[in-house]
């Protein structure tokens, strides 16, 4: 009886979404496209780089133990996490280079902004380099 009970719950909401419009969905997706600045990038992308930093120093520092003193696979391991805080940043410079498009501005505005936001990446990626260099010697 539950089996049924949670089958018929289920076709009705499959049911429910299925009628939905998806209009107003698309309407606040551009409606959130015209509201995005390089600033709020900037801010939105920095806030999650500051975030993730500490993890992925912790992640490392809980790691390298593990490789026995092996410099190449440190390195290795320190890049890796370093490359996890890149992928965040090239996101925003890759949302700001549309937004660019978008709003026909001069590649300097671009440019100015995510050279802003490299320079959270690399603020930030020094702290991973730093746990490196401290376990390496």
């Amino acid at each position: 009886m539950k089996i049924v009970k949670i089958g018929c719950c289920l076709a009705l909401a499959m049911g429910l979404c299925a009628c939905s419009s998806s209009e107003p969905a698309k309407e606040q997706e551009v409606e959130k496209k015209e509201s995005k600045t390089y600033e709020s990038i900037l801010q939105e992308y920095s806030d999650k780089i500051i975030e993730m930093t500490p993890g992925l120093v912790e992640d490392y520092n809980n790691e390298y133990p593990a490789l026995n003193g092996d410099i190449t696979e440190m390195a290795k391991l320190s890049n890796d996490k370093i490359t996890e805080l890149a992928e965040v940043s090239t996101e925003g410079i890759e949302e700001m280079a549309s937004l660019m498009f978008d709003q026909g501005d001069e590649y300097e505005v671009y440019e100015e902004w995510a050279g802003k936001l490299q320079d959270v990446y690399m603020e930030y990626a020094q702290q991973i380099t730093d746990a490196y260099m401290a376990s390496a010697s």
